[in-house]
């Protein structure tokens, strides 16, 4: 049997989705043939793409098309219902199986298709096993959903120091007490930051799973997050510190809230809160176990890895 997993993405870059297809290639790389094949937008017959043959299963992330159905003798999607256009929820109907990544998502996506299940995801282990010589860590990336806005509205107001790590974001107004990296990182320099933190703040708007949340816990990081029902209904809240928020359909101040795209709405942290916690975190640090916040992480690494291996492969 041959599976190929695909996304929008033209070069391993290292964001979530390229994160997705490797962990779900590693997930079923040992039993199954698996090609995976990265689907730009207008990909065709005539395109230098590796050739996208005829499967037995194919795995669309995030992204598909149509046209590539009759290709395989079975498709699943691995939604993330954030990125889903109008014109592609009437298109999941054609799927044979959808995979969501909480309960939250399943309940979106339920009217488009009757064979959903909930499996979660897992994410890559960061841990280097070094302590962490810093405190505040807040890494948004490539993404607008991860409130870095108002984080750094605490941070202006603030003695204390934030590493910050964003690229292609050149609205953001940043103070001295900032550390702002733009420049390319590498993996491992990005796993360094990781573990060097104490605090990862990960305040997000919306979240289909939130891998710099895992990643950041992995580390054993003391865990700043909004409470998204995805994160409630997978995290311990004795494990992190969650902080309350404002659902908000649509809101002009921040990038993600402005789409017209159907699931891009989301939660506003409680600023106020948030300002507070970073205050006040070394209280929270006194209370904090690491080990038992990575032993959590491993746990449902692994419980959320046997469930995708599952629904991936008992069609």
């Amino acid at each position: 049997t041959a599976y190929t997993a695909g996304g929008k993405a033209l070069t391993n870059t290292g964001v979530g989705l390229i994160s997705d297809v490797n962990l779900i290639q590693d997930i079923i790389y040992d039993e199954y043939d698996v090609d995976v094949v990265y689907l730009e937008w207008g990909l065709n017959d005539n395109t230098n793409q590796p050739v996208f043959a005829n499967y037995d299963i194919g795995i669309f992330i995030q992204d598909f098309g149509p046209q590539w159905f009759d290709r395989n003798k079975i498709n699943i999607l691995i939604a993330n219902e954030e990125w889903i256009t109008s014109e592609k929820l009437t298109q999941l109907k054609y799927f044979d199986k959808i995979l969501t990544k909480s309960t939250f998502a399943k309940h979106l996506l339920a009217p488009y298709n009757n064979n959903i299940v909930t499996t979660g995801f897992c994410t890559v282990d960061k841990n280097v096993n070094v302590a962490p010589t810093k405190d505040f860590f807040h890494l948004g990336g490539k993404s607008y959903q991860k409130n870095t806005e108002d984080i750094l509205k605490c941070f202006s107001k603030s003695n204390f120091n934030l590493t910050l790590l964003q690229s292609q974001r050149t609205d953001l107004k940043t103070t001295s007490n900032v550390n702002f990296i733009q420049d390319y990182l590498t993996t491992e320099q990005v796993t360094a930051q990781l573990n060097d933190h104490k605090v990862h703040l990960c305040p997000s708007i919306y979240e289909g799973w939130g891998h710099y949340l895992y990643e950041g816990m992995s580390t054993g990081a003391l865990i700043y997050a909004t409470k998204l029902p995805m994160f409630v209904e997978w995290i311990d809240p004795d494990l992190v510190v969650f902080l309350d928020c404002v659902f908000h359909k649509h809101n002009d101040n921040y990038p993600f809230l402005m789409s017209t795209w159907p699931h891009q709405f989301g939660w506003l942290v409680d600023i106020k809160q948030l300002a507070d916690a970073i205050d006040s975190y070394k209280k929270h640090l006194e209370k904090h176990n690491p080990d038992k916040v990575r032993q959590f992480f491993k746990h449902i690494n692994e419980e959320n890895s046997k469930k995708i291996y599952t629904e991936l492969t008992n069609i």
